[in-house]
C-alpha cells in the first residue's frame, strides 16, 4: 500500500516536472519574443527618432525659406512703390515744360501765323499736336501710377448704371455711329470708380477700333461661371492677331501704329491694374479684321450680401 502510495506521488511528480519544463520552454518563447518585440521597438524608436530630426530640419529650412521669400516679397514691393513713385514724380515735373511747349506754340499761332509760311504753320502744327498726344500719355501714366499707389474702396454697383455714365462721358460724336448693345448687366461689388476707368478704357477701344467699319457694332454682356461675374465688351472692329495677344496689357504696348489708330498704349494696362486690385482676372480673344473680345472677371458676391453693404 505504501509503495503505490509512493508510486503514485512519483508519478504525479514527473507531472508536474513536465509541466514545469513545458512551462519554462513558454516562458523562454516569451521571453524570446519580448526581447525580438523590444528589438524591433528599439529601431523603431531610433526610426521615429531620426524622423523626428528630419522634420525639425525640414521645419527650420521651411521657416528659412519662408523668411527668405518674405524678404524677397518685402524687396519686390519696395522696389515696385519706389518705381511707381519715381514715375509720378517724373510724369508730374513732365508737365511743367509741356505747358511751356503748349504755350509757346499758341503764342506762334496767334501772333506769327502771318509770317510763317506754308512749311512752318505745318510744323507748329506738328508741334502742338504732338505736345497734345504728351498731355494725354502724361495723363494716363500718371493715372496708371496712382493706381499702383491707391487702395479700393468697394460698394454694390449697377453695371447698367455705371455703363451708360461711361458712354455719355465719351464724346459723343465718336459714339452715334456705333451700334452699343448691353442690357441686364449683372451688378457686382466693387469699386465703382475704378470700373469707370475699366469700362472708359474697353469702350473707347471698342469704339475706335470698329471706327472704320460700315456698320460699328459694340456688345458688352455678362455672365456667370464657376464662382465668377465674367463681364466681356466685343467689337467687330480691327481685331488682332492672338500670337500677340500677351503684349496688349503691358505699358506702352500697342499692336496698330499711331498711322492706323492714335493711342498711349496704357489703357488696358490700367485696366489689368484694376482688375487685378479686385483679385480679378483680365484677357482678350481676337481674329485680325474681324473684331476683338476683351474680357474680365470679379469676385461674384452673393445679391443679399451685396444689397446689405
Amino acid at each position: 500500500m505504501a509503495n503505490k502510495e509512493l508510486a503514485f506521488q512519483n508519478e504525479e511528480k514527473e507531472k508536474r516536472a513536465a509541466e514545469l519544463v513545458i512551462a519554462n520552454k513558454e516562458l523562454a518563447f516569451q521571453n524570446e519574443e519580448k526581447e525580438k518585440r523590444s528589438a524591433e521597438l528599439v529601431i523603431a524608436n531610433k526610426e521615429l527618432a531620426f524622423q523626428n530630426e528630419e522634420k525639425k530640419k525640414r521645419a527650420v529650412e521651411l521657416i528659412d525659406s519662408n523668411k527668405e521669400v518674405d524678404e524677397l516679397e518685402k524687396r519686390v514691393k519696395e522696389r515696385t512703390e519706389d518705381l511707381e513713385s519715381f514715375s509720378y514724380s517724373v510724369s508730374h515735373d513732365l508737365r511743367t515744360p509741356l505747358r511751356a511747349i503748349n504755350g509757346f506754340a499758341q503764342i506762334l499761332e496767334e501772333d506769327y501765323s502771318t509770317v510763317l509760311d506754308a512749311e512752318g504753320i505745318r510744323l507748329l502744327g506738328k508741334v502742338s499736336s504732338n505736345a497734345k498726344i504728351m498731355g494725354v500719355l502724361i495723363d494716363d501714366l500718371l493715372t496708371f501710377c496712382r493706381l499702383g499707389l491707391k487702395g479700393i474702396t468697394k460698394s454694390s454697383v449697377d453695371m447698367n448704371k455705371l455703363v451708360e455714365t461711361v458712354l455719355s462721358a465719351i464724346n459723343q460724336s465718336a459714339t452715334h455711329h456705333a451700334e452699343i448693345k448691353f442690357s441686364n448687366l449683372l451688378p457686382s461689388f466693387a469699386d465703382c470708380i475704378l470700373l469707370q476707368h475699366v469700362f472708359t478704357n474697353l469702350l473707347s477701344n471698342a469704339i475706335k477700333y470698329s471706327s472704320k467699319k460700315e456698320k460699328p457694332l459694340i456688345e458688352i454682356k455678362s455672365e456667370r461661371k464657376n464662382g465668377e461675374l465674367i463681364y466681356s465688351v466685343s467689337d467687330n472692329g480691327a481685331g488682332f492677331d492672338m500670337q500677340y495677344v500677351n503684349k496688349l496689357f503691358g505699358v506702352f504696348q500697342r499692336l496698330h501704329s499711331d498711322e492706323e489708330f492714335s493711342g498711349t498704349g496704357v489703357g488696358l494696362a490700367i485696366v489689368q491694374r484694376i482688375i487685378h486690385k479686385h483679385d480679378g482676372k483680365v484677357w482678350a480673344e481676337g481674329k485680325e479684321g474681324q473684331g476683338a473680345t476683351f474680357f474680365f472677371s470679379l469676385a461674384d458676391t452673393d445679391k443679399k450680401t451685396v444689397e446689405n453693404e
